[in-house]
């Protein structure tokens, strides 16, 4: 029998194991406006019901915001994708942001650390950044959603808590 049909070395590559790509599910997301007010912190229903883990997040969030006002980023490049950094790892976290300049929106979302060790995984990371910035402009270009008052702000926040929901 070859190599290629035992059994023994299914999921292998010339007999090698293959690594397996952890999925890049988020463990939070945060969208922070122009003037450095959260509208919105997003955590996954699988530890929405654990308190410290919420807490955690909220923490992490209020922390990345220092981050985008940090001397350390260049955020004035001149690219044409806005690019992701990594801002810190800490309990398990590995903690991303982005910053769309023409809105002034900042994107933060947090990962398992363990994502971050991969290629593969990064890739992954940067495609959940543009996923979740699409998702904030179509919700956000919505001509029936007048963002200009509070009423549709909390409505903003819940059509976009739902798309997340639906997607992540």
């Amino acid at each position: 029998m070859s190599q290629e049909n035992d059994p023994a070395n299914a999921g292998s590559i010339d007999g090698r194991l293959k690594e397996s790509v952890i999925p890049t599910q988020p463990c939070f997301i945060s969208l922070i406006d122009e003037s450095n007010i959260p509208l919105l912190i997003f955590v996954p229903a699988k530890d929405e019901k654990h308190m410290n883990e919420v807490l955690k997040y909220n923490v992490f969030s209020n922390t990345s915001i220092d981050y985008f006002e940090s001397p350390l980023f260049d955020w004035t490049s001149l690219e044409s994708q806005p690019s992701v950094k990594l801002f810190f790892q800490l309990e398990g976290v590995a903690v991303f942001g982005m910053l769309v300049r023409p809105t002034g929106l900042k994107i933060i979302i947090g990962f398992p650390q363990e994502c971050y060790d991969d290629e593969e995984n990064e890739k992954q990371i940067r495609e959940t950044f543009q996923r979740v910035k699409q998702i904030y402009l179509r919700v956000k270009l919505n001509p029936f959603i007048n963002t200009s008052n509070e009423d549709s702000r909390e409505r903003l926040v819940s059509k976009l808590e739902a798309k997340f929901n639906n997607e992540f």
